[in-house]
């Protein structure tokens, strides 16, 4: 059963800063021990970006145990405003969720391949 979920997202992408489209992912890390929670959003384009930056970030952090889920979300409401500003206002939007990915006990994907390094 899928259930819709408020959230709440900035106007643009976060995974650029020089990206000026609606973002259409939000992504939260989810963290147990120590106890944490951060989040992102990004336009389609970036949704790869937005994924790989929170599992290296988590990974540097040596953060385990821990959830990321990508929510698909209602884009915002297209703003008067042409190009990106240094506006940092949410707005409320609809999302659910998309994936859940769990990053296991050495910080990476479970059942993710191993890669050298």
């Amino acid at each position: 059963m899928f259930s819709i979920l408020p959230c709440t997202c900035s106007s643009f992408c976060q995974a650029d800063s020089t990206c000026d489209r609606r973002p259409r992912f939000q992504a939260h890390l989810d963290v147990q021990h120590p106890r944490i929670h951060r989040s992102i959003e990004a336009c389609a384009s970036h949704l790869g970006a937005m994924v790989v930056a929170m599992t290296t970030w988590a990974r540097e952090q040596d953060l385990t145990n821990a959830d990321l889920t990508v929510l698909t979300i209602e884009p915002p409401p297209q703003e008067n405003r042409p190009r990106r500003q240094s506006h940092s206002g949410r707005v409320q939007t609809n999302g659910f969720i998309f994936s859940t990915i769990h990053l296991d006990e050495s910080g990476r994907p479970a059942n993710a391949p191993s890669w050298p390094g």
